[in-house]
């Protein structure tokens, strides 16, 4: 979140503050809630267009699709770190394209995290499993 949105959102408190007659608590609080929220849902992270990912689609590569707000997602996002060598993000949220795939894959549900390597299909893995699958493909 930017420094700019988090300034909005305490001016915008503020204000209502002094317009209701509110506690300044309980508007400062609910102005932290509210912005965490945002930033918690609103994660754009890491994306590429699933035209793209597609043809990265193979043994010792990862393509992961996820959605911002999937805790499933984030955790996996953390084990993993930034491993763009050997992984790709592709966001089902922003690309119609992901979306109808994912939902392809999983018999219409919009199932994150949903990851490719090679042929196989892994639902919700641990890293250690999305890693291992990915090692074992590098070794082929």
């Amino acid at each position: 979140m930017s420094l700019v949105s988090l300034v909005a959102a305490f001016a915008v408190a503020i204000i209502a503050m002094l317009i209701t007659g509110t506690s300044w608590w309980w508007v400062l609080g609910t102005a932290v809630l509210g912005v965490g929220f945002v930033a918690f849902t609103a994660r754009r992270g890491r994306h590429t267009p699933w035209s793209t990912a597609s043809g990265l689609v193979g043994p010792g590569h990862a393509v992961v699709f996820w959605k911002p707000g999937c805790m499933f997602c984030e955790r996996l996002l953390r084990a993993v770190g930034k491993d763009d060598e050997r992984v790709t993000w592709v966001n089902v949220r922003v690309d119609k394209d992901a979306n109808r795939e994912v939902r392809r894959l999983n018999d219409g549900d919009e199932l994150t995290p949903t990851v490719l390597v090679g042929g196989r299909v892994l639902r919700n893995p641990s890293a250690e499993e999305m890693l291992a699958s990915v090692a074992e493909g590098q070794r082929k």
